[in-house]
Formats: structure tokens, C-alpha cells, sequence
């Protein structure tokens, strides 16, 4: 498959907010199944954000991410066919590592979104992401070690994905999407020599390393595979596995009790609408309801 950049879609405020209410959909569905269990889950980054500020989808946002503890995630790994499989599959690291990434998702059967991290992959359906909140050891020493072994592994996959994809998807995307890529360079050399690994050989690891400490009551968590790796995203267990209710859109999901410290960390001024040249865009190669 070849894309160019004649192949990048951008949406219109009217088919952006129609593709918005498709996820919700998805998140509703998923987030019923999670509370008839009893699952730890919240909203997560961009979503906690657009619920706090906006009440619901960050206006030029298209995504909808949710945090879950690791106990919780395992469960819901195992009901999920039986819950959800009629309407949605799940693609996991695991099962899907040539996609490079580190994210569940829940994807919708019989649809296509097609972005520049699936470019290659049969079935890329409307999806929302899952991220895992893991136990982090309470020895300092066991920590440092879980930590920078996660770091690691996550800086190998994603170099390995960067190198694989750099000369496929259109140079175009990036200075759309208004992202930068951390490295560069340095990403395409490591990414050559640290491909003679199969990718499902480096996801097992750095799975094993984030889920490593099974202390379901540690003091510490993290989401390690959130936009700031394990050492950018560790919080307190009681600031963010305890949740409180706040509306989104037309529905009320769960967000951290301490959404406000969580976002100040994540975002600083938060409540600062950022000036257009600094709002990410979600770009398709693909899409079809």
C-alpha cells in the first residue's frame, strides 16, 4: 500500500464532530461493560482535559483515551468477547506488534480509520485507547530498576516503529498533525540496529517490565505507555485510582479525583486555550463508516 500526501485527510468541523459521536459511541459501550464489572477505569490525558474545560471532546480533538488498572485491564481482557465482541475486537500489543505501539484499542467491526501507526494492518477500525495504569514498587531501588527497563524497551519500540514507517507514510503528516518527533536521526540509526529483534520480542519485554510489581496496593502507579513514559507519568494511587464523576458530552464517566493536579502535571496552564498553530491533529490515510 503507498500513501501521499494527497492521500492525508483532513476533517471539516462538520465531519470531525461526526466522527466525535461515532468514538462516543464506542466509549459508552465500553464504559457500560467496565462499570457492570466493577473496573477501575477513568478518563485519560486529552479526555480528562476536554471533560474538565469543555464538558466533553476537546473541539478539535477526535479521540477518546481511558486509563485502567492493571487488575482491571486482565478481567477485562477475559469478558471482552463475550461483553463486546459482537460489536468491537481489540487489538493488543501482543496480538498486533507489527503496529509498534504499546496501547490497547477497542475498534469497531466493519469500519476504517486508518492512520499513519496501522498504515499496513488489514482491520484499523473507529477506536478509542486503552492505557494501563501499573503498580509501581515501593523500594526505591526495585523502582529505579522497573523504571528505566520500561524506558528502555519503550525507547526501542518506538525507534524500531519510527525507522519502519519513516519512508511509507507521507513526511507531510508530521507538520500537520503539529507533533514533533523527539531524536529523530538518532531514532533511524537505533531503529536499523535493534530491528534484528522481532518487535513481539521487545513488546514482551517491556510489557513484562511495566506490569513487573504485582502490589495491587502500592503507594505509586504509573502509565507507562502514556505520551510521557514511565518517568513522566507517576502518580500517587490515591490521587489517580480514585475517581470522581464528570460529564462528557451527553454522558457522566469517571475522571481522577485530583483531575486538577493530574492535568496540571500533564499540561501546566491548563485552562489556556492554546493558539491554533499549537493544536494537534489526529490525520487519516483512510476512513469509511
Amino acid at each position: 500500500m503507498e500513501f501521499t500526501k494527497e492521500s492525508i485527510i483532513v476533517l471539516d468541523e462538520h465531519n470531525l464532530r461526526k466522527y466525535q459521536l461515532a468514538i462516543l459511541e464506542i466509549a459508552k459501550d465500553v464504559i457500560s461493560v467496565m462499570e457492570k464489572y466493577n473496573l477501575k477505569y477513568s478518563l485519560s490525558g486529552g479526555s480528562i482535559l476536554g471533560a474538565v474545560r469543555h464538558k466533553g471532546f476537546i473541539p478539535w480533538d477526535d479521540d477518546i483515551d481511558l486509563n485502567i488498572t492493571r487488575e482491571s485491564y486482565n478481567l477485562f481482557i477475559n469478558i471482552f468477547d463475550r461483553e463486546l465482541g459482537g460489536k468491537y475486537y481489540l487489538q493488543t500489543p501482543q496480538k498486533n506488534p507489527e503496529i509498534g505501539i504499546m496501547v490497547t484499542q477497542i475498534r469497531k467491526k466493519n469500519t476504517v480509520a486508518r492512520r499513519k501507526y496501522d498504515w499496513n494492518l488489514k482491520n484499523c477500525g473507529f477506536s478509542i485507547d486503552l492505557y494501563i495504569v501499573e503498580n509501581v514498587f515501593d523500594n526505591v531501588f526495585a523502582r529505579f530498576i522497573q523504571k528505566n527497563m520500561s524506558m528502555l524497551m519503550t525507547f526501542a519500540i518506538s525507534s524500531i516503529r519510527y525507522c519502519n514507517n519513516k519512508y511509507v507514510i507521507p513526511q507531510e503528516l508530521e507538520a500537520l498533525e503539529c507533533r514533533t518527533v523527539n531524536y529523530p536521526l538518532f531514532k533511524i540509526i537505533w531503529g536499523r540496529v535493534l530491528r534484528i529483534i522481532p518487535l513481539r520480542t521487545w513488546i514482551y519485554w517491556c510489557s513484562y517490565w511495566n506490569a513487573i510489581c504485582k502490589n495491587n496496593n502500592s503507594r505509586l502507579v504509573a502509565i507507562p505507555t502514556g505520551r510521557k513514559h514511565f518517568s513522566g507519568e507517576i502518580y500517587e494511587r490515591s490521587s489517580i485510582c480514585k475517581f470522581r464523576k464528570a460529564q462528557f458530552e451527553t454522558e457522566v464517566f469517571n475522571i481522577p479525583i485530583k483531575a486538577e493536579d493530574y492535568l496540571t502535571k500533564f499540561y501546566g496552564k491548563y485552562m489556556e486555550i492554546p493558539p491554533v498553530s499549537k493544536r494537534e491533529k489526529h490525520l487519516f490515510l483512510e476512513l469509511k463508516y
